[in-house]
This record gives structure tokens, C-alpha cells and sequence, in this order.
């Protein structure tokens, strides 16, 4: 999703799990719910995001602006996809193979 214009897109609950943004203009986008966790993003357009970031994800059960890294001082306080030892991934996934546990929502990679 580099150099996207997703100008008023609406990415409600969207899981954005290490996406590449950057260059993208997200300008009006909602985004409620919408999980960023290791996602690549311009430090500008992260900044303009946490400005209305609110939701929790209902897939991953993770905070818009926890994913964002809002109000951290860290620039990647939540790591990157080229650093992903900073940040854990989220402890629920996709159930893309059969291998989820139903009762916890985690799965195995195979």
C-alpha cells in the first residue's frame, strides 16, 4: 500500500499488521478500530492519525492508538517489520491455515 491515496477511506476495523504506507495520504481516512501494529508509516502521517485515533481491533483485541504508538516518545516504540524483536505480534490472528485454537483465537505458523 505504498504511495496509496486513501483519502476518507474507511479502514474501520481494518487489520493493517505490518503494512507499508509510507508516502500514502490517509487525510480524513477513519480508521476507528483499525489495527497498525508494525506498520510502516511517515512519521507525519502517523502524527496526523493520533491526533483522532480511537477503537480497539475486534480481530487482534489491540488499540488503534496503541498500534499507532501514540503519545510515545519512542519514534518506533512498537518496532517495525525490519525490527520485530521491539514489539510482539497480536495474540490473536487470521485463521488462514486450520491451525487456531478456538478457544484462546491463537494460532500456530506452519
Amino acid at each position: 500500500m505504498d504511495r496509496m491515496v486513501l483519502n476518507e477511506a474507511n479502514l474501520t476495523n481494518a487489520v493493517l499488521v505490518r503494512t507499508v504506507l509510507t508516502r500514502s495520504d490517509l487525510g480524513g481516512a477513519i480508521i476507528d478500530g483499525a489495527d497498525f501494529s508494525d506498520a510502516v508509516l511517515d512519521l507525519t502521517q502517523k502524527q496526523a492519525l493520533c491526533k483522532y485515533a480511537n477503537g480497539t481491533n475486534p480481530i487482534t483485541g489491540v488499540s488503534t492508538r496503541k498500534s499507532l504508538g501514540c503519545g510515545n516518545s519512542r519514534r518506533n516504540a512498537y518496532g517495525s517489520p525490519s525490527s520485530p524483536l521491539l514489539s510482539a505480534p497480536p495474540e490473536k490472528l487470521l485463521d488462514r491455515d486450520g491451525f487456531c485454537d478456538s478457544a484462546t483465537g491463537l494460532c500456530e505458523a506452519k
